[in-house]
């Protein structure tokens, strides 16, 4: 006798010529023999996979062959003539090589097509055809019907055999992903920053697979050509997130926007041609007021002009344009709280390859100077901070919190006072002196950042608002987001709320700033910083209240 433990691919192939010619001597006809021999197939694995003995195993496949083929020809007898049907004898003589073939990549696609079941159809097929359970044992083990553990082999069944049937979709994200890169706008939650959910190079394609369009769990995963075991639990966190929203019954879509070349082109045409009509005004204004500014005697005032210009013509972009609206207009459109915890709208988008960027947007080693690692606020009680990471500051992430503005002002005291310094001093200044903030020579502090005392933080306001309200900057900057709110209602998916849309717009178009600044040092009225300012470049701190 012959032991059977598992039925291999050795098996499969063995037999593989005998089942696809007794099918199409069956049949007459190559597609419907294809069908058949799916059916033969999936009906050897049920029957070997258990382990059990078998004295012939010709004779064994032989009546699997007959029982499935009667089985097939009683629910499909309408299209079947059967007065030719001869001996039940298989014979390979007479296949082609080519038909072998076919029905090798056709065993192939049925394993390949049962792994883009869902969970719950994948694991009931699992347990009876290859694990030899019966449908009663399942339902018992499953806790659900037994009508539904038959529901659920019929679905599953056809499916396999109707994806086998069709063309599937053009989709590349099985031979070229995509990598995005994912930010967030607000505050995250205690669970971290949404980038969390991406760290894996699936989660980032599953995202596109489902962005356009809503999609079951099966059809993103065979358009990523993976299992779905490989899809579901990624989609769980998803949807328990905010990130994707369920559709009807069984169907999830991603719910933010994803940025690709299409708007990277849009938007970098848009702030070049919007920086050029700005840029040249806001310089001028602010040069000219800046011995007023420096009159105010602020702590760096004495620092170059060229390196304060760096930090006040970007603040005074991003005031106005963080001012364009009513404050009830942002609180109305600012991120509602999440599931995880967290209060914040995703940021995301494609990344391409260089020459793919160099390829598709026009003036592209200009506007790439636009990319910035972002504009960080912070503050804390009456102290306040604003940092702004830009190629021209290398494009790294500096370590910038509340905390250093606190150690700032401890130093600005230190410095006033001209008291002796104390260990605990020493510390604070040495903190100060690595980030580039004061500098300590021959025993003298001198702060090299604009660092504002209540009194002159309200007088540099003054002054700001006056100049800004003299070039009719408002007016420029609210066109600059009404125009990106156009611009991704026109691109976003329909699905995207208005909100989200408002959302996006305000964080993308604060890039004005670095358009502006590019502008500029394009035309020569900035001048490119040293290696060392580039430490403490457009970094500025300010105090509200008393001192």
């Amino acid at each position: 006798m012959t032991h059977i433990l598992h039925f291999t691919d050795f098996h499969m192939e063995q037999y593989a010529k005998k089942i696809f010619g007794f099918a199409i001597r069956k049949t007459g006809n190559h597609h419907h023999a294809e069908d058949l021999s799916q059916d033969i197939l999936l009906a050897l694995l049920k029957s070997l996979q258990s382990g059990r003995e078998i004295e012939n195993m010709d004779a064994w496949v032989h009546t699997i062959c007959c029982y499935t083929w009667s089985n097939y020809l009683s629910k499909e007898k309408r299209y079947w003539q059967t007065s030719d049907i001869d001996s039940l004898q298989m014979e390979d003589a007479s296949i082609r090589l080519e038909e072998a073939h076919v029905l090798n990549e056709s065993l192939e696609r049925t394993k390949r097509e049962m792994a883009f079941l869902n969970r719950l159809h994948r694991t009931i097929s699992v347990m009876y055809y290859y694990e030899n359970k019966n449908v009663k044992t399942i339902s018992e083990l499953l806790h659900i019907p037994l009508g539904t553990v038959k529901w659920h082999l019929y679905e599953a069944r056809n499916k396999v055999k109707e994806a086998m049937n069709l063309e599937h979709g053009t989709s590349t994200l099985s031979l070229k992903p995509v990598r995005l890169t994912v930010g967030h706008s607000g505050s995250p939650g205690p669970k971290g920053e949404p980038n969390k959910y991406f760290e894996a190079l699936l989660a980032h394609n599953i995202a596109i697979a489902a962005y356009e369009q809503p999609a079951t769990i099966e059809e993103i995963a065979r358009s990523l050509g993976v299992s779905c075991a490989y899809v579901e639990d990624f989609i769980h966190k998803f949807e328990y997130s905010g990130l994707f929203r369920k559709v009807g019954k069984d169907k999830y879509q991603t719910d933010f926007i994803i940025g690709d070349m299409k708007s990277n082109i849009a938007q970098a045409t848009y702030l070049k041609a919007k920086a050029a009509e700005l840029a040249d005004k806001m310089h001028e204004a602010v040069t000219a007021k800046l011995n007023d500014l420096k009159t105010i005697g602020f702590h760096g005032c004495n620092c170059s002009d060229a390196f304060l210009l760096w930090t006040l013509i970007p603040y005074a972009v991003n005031y106005q344009y963080n001012r364009v609206k009513a404050r009830e207009y942002y609180a109305r459109y600012g991120p509602e709280e999440r599931k995880d915890g967290g209060k914040y709208t995703v940021q995301a988008r494609i990344r391409y390859e260089e020459p793919e960027y160099k390829a598709s947007i026009p003036d592209y080693d200009r506007v790439r100077q636009y990319a910035s690692n972002g504009i960080k606020s912070r503050s804390t009680g009456k102290y306040f901070g604003m940092q702004m990471e830009s190629c021209w500051s290398g494009m790294k992430w500096r370590d910038f919190n509340s905390s250093d503005i606190v150690d700032m002002h401890h130093v600005i005291r230190l410095i006033e006072s001209g008291a002796s310094h104390t260990e605990y001093d020493k510390e604070r200044i040495t903190r100060m002196v690595r980030k580039g903030f004061v500098s300590y020579k021959d025993g003298r502090l001198d702060c090299l950042v604009p660092f504002f005392k209540p009194d002159q933080y309200k007088a540099f306001i003054r002054i700001l608002e006056s100049l800004l309200q003299e070039i009719d900057a408002k007016a420029a900057l609210e066109q600059v987001h009404d125009d990106f709110v156009a611009i991704w209602k026109s691109l976003a998916p329909v699905h995207i709320s208005h909100k989200d849309i408002v959302t996006k717009a305000v964080s993308d178009g604060a890039t004005i700033v670095f358009a502006v600044m590019e502008h500029l040092v394009h035309n020569q009225l900035l001048s490119l910083p040293s290696e060392e300012e580039k430490e403490r470049l457009t970094t500025i701190m300010w105090m509200s209240g008393e001192d």
